[in-house]
């Protein structure tokens, strides 16, 4: 199982080829889609501040039709506190959001799929995928 980054959905919408081949890649084996509901608002952050919202909007309500949308648990919150306070006690944030989608991530022993390994790579024990790398 795995987990969409918000980078690799707005890459598809991008149409980015290796994006497309990830997420094509991943239907073809039958992957169930997920992403975190902090990806979905990022998602509809961008479409807002877009000069194509209603257009943007349409895009992402579409493409959510076949992903379930994983929403915050107390075992989210729970890890997220502990990575959050972590990486600050090392001055290593990488921001909320990012913090929120790699605690889901983990407190799920899912597998994220995204390409900011910079940020991603500084939570302990956090499976992820570099998607540039693997098309």
């Amino acid at each position: 199982m795995a987990i969409l980054d918000t980078d690799l959905i707005i890459s598809y919408f991008r149409k980015v080829r290796d994006a497309i081949s990830m997420i094509n890649k991943l239907k073809e084996n039958k992957t169930v889609l997920k992403t975190t509901v902090i990806t979905v608002g990022e998602l509809y952050k961008g479409a807002y501040l877009s000069t194509k919202v209603e257009e943007n909007k349409q895009k992402i309500k579409e493409f959510l039709r076949n992903v379930k949308i994983l929403n915050l648990k107390t075992r989210d919150i729970t890890e997220y506190a502990r990575i959050s306070v972590t990486l600050s006690k090392k001055g290593e944030m990488i921001g909320y959001f990012d913090e929120l989608i790699g605690s889901m991530t983990l407190a799920r022993n899912e597998t994220l799929i995204t390409r900011n390994v910079r940020h991603y790579e500084k939570i302990p024990n956090l499976s992820f995928i570099n998607w540039e790398k693997i098309v």
